[in-house]
């Protein structure tokens, strides 16, 4: 094999002509960094000319040389450059010279094709900019171009719209209002439709009025939050959709309350003696297996419990912890027994439930049940129907991590497109049972 075609072949070049002679390879010191340099030669017969188009026989002449030093990939870890020597052209037409082109670059660069592809590959995982500038030894600004040119934001079609729809928001941008932004998902097949800058009501429903009354009369459901705007919106945009509240939501607000009480009545006990501070200390301790729903407390495996110097089960522990006080215990009651409810999705259950006379917890449990009454239909259909904002919520864990990886984001147009280069397609296959 020749020195020409074993270089290509090592640096993945497929221009015929360019050529390599035996003392081609050579290590050199580049800003500080040992680096591995291949000269190469890059000649061939011009037949015109790029500028005025001749193509006389001997109006284009060979005129000299040109030297540029093109970035490639790395190889055995160490910065690779080809120091390529250009032929240049002289047109007698009109009088200009031209430089001879390659495939292996764009016209005044310095970066090649491969290494683009290369970053434009590293982009689709949830790497930093900066990480892949570093990987790739080009700059920040380098990785946003190539961003750009390989990449653009998906376009939602205007004239569909799925019969599922879920609606949520994330943490976005400084520059957008309250830095929330609204995302969107089909239902069914789980796939991101398309990110909006803005969550707020009167700049959703200019987004969303520019689909006919006709498609949007095709959704029939919508997942979502207990978030206000959303209900209107969805009154006024989407008249047939019915609204399906997100059971990890209920779940959450169920959850929240009982939180709020055992803080409480924890905090009762803080100052009232030796004793009453060992109860603080035990229900400030052990909270998350009272925020644990009952059917997964081990009844069976007893552990050491240092604070009460007894080995007891997750069940033993919280049957001490709820005999500190009777109101926290009739608390527990009802979050457990909403809970029970929401897991075996029995809405009669449910209802009767908020149906219960509650005066003799504290306010913000009534407040709990208004919300709940308010909401009784997207609640009897979050219970019979299928559909949740799982899958959303799990994309915008995604989207934290995508965020936290690159340190944030200035601008939401590349957020936005980093977010649909990683997730835009299907996360969550449907289950398809034969």
């Amino acid at each position: 094999m020749s020195y020409t075609n074993l270089i290509k072949n090592t640096l993945d070049i497929l221009d015929l002509n360019i050529t390599f002679n035996e003392n081609s390879l050579k290590k050199e010191r580049i800003k500080g960094r040992i680096c591995q340099v291949f000269s190469g030669t890059l000649d061939y017969l011009a037949h015109s000319c790029p500028h005025c188009g001749a193509k006389e026989d001997g109006s284009i002449i060979r005129w000299s040389f040109t030297t540029c030093q093109i970035l490639v990939n790395d190889v055995s870890e160490y910065q690779t450059y080809l120091r390529l020597k250009k032929r240049r052209f002289f047109c007698h037409s009109c009088d200009r010279t031209f430089v001879a082109e390659t495939s292996l670059i764009e016209k005044c660069c310095s970066i090649s094709k491969k290494v683009k592809l290369s970053i434009a590959d590293r982009l689709r995982s949830t790497t930093s900019m900066s990480e892949i500038a570093c990987q790739k030894k080009v700059s920040v600004s380098s990785v946003y171009r190539v961003l750009k040119q390989f990449y653009e934001p998906k376009k939602i079609n205007r004239l569909i719209l799925p019969e599922v729809l879920c609606f949520d928001e994330f943490k976005s941008v400084r520059q957008v209002a309250a830095s929330m932004s609204f995302i969107m998902m089909d239902g069914q097949t789980k796939q991101l439709m398309d990110v909006v800058e803005n969550r707020q009501l009167p700049f959703l429903e200019r987004y969303f009025s520019r689909f006919s009354l006709s498609v949007r009369e095709g959704v029939k459901y919508i997942v979502c939050d207990m978030y206000a705007p959303y209900f209107s919106l969805i009154k006024k945009l989407f008249p047939k959709a019915q609204v399906i509240l997100d059971r990890f939501h209920i779940v959450q607000h169920i959850g929240r309350t009982f939180l709020k009480h055992r803080i409480q009545r924890m905090n009762t006990f803080l100052h009232q003696g030796s004793v009453e501070a060992k109860k603080y200390r035990h229900l400030k301790k052990y909270w998350k297996l009272l925020q644990k729903n009952q059917s997964k407390l081990n009844f069976e495996k007893r552990q050491w419990r240092h604070s009460f110097r007894a080995y007891l089960t997750e069940t033993e522990l919280v049957d001490r912890l709820l005999s500190y006080d009777e109101e926290l215990k009739a608390g527990y009651t009802f979050y457990q027994d909403f809970l029970y409810a929401i897991q075996t999705r029995d809405y009669t259950r449910f209802h009767a439930l908020v149906e219960q006379d509650y005066s003799k917890l504290p306010a913000y449990y009534q407040t709990t049940i208004t919300t709940f009454k308010k909401v009784q239909t997207g609640i009897k259909n979050a219970l019979d129907l299928p559909y949740s904002n799982g899958p959303l919520e799990c994309l915008n864990n995604h989207i934290k991590v995508l965020k936290r990886n690159a340190y944030g984001f200035h601008n939401f147009y590349n957020f936005k497109l980093r977010i649909t280069l990683c997730f835009g397609t299907v996360l969550f296959q449907p289950n398809r049972k034969t």
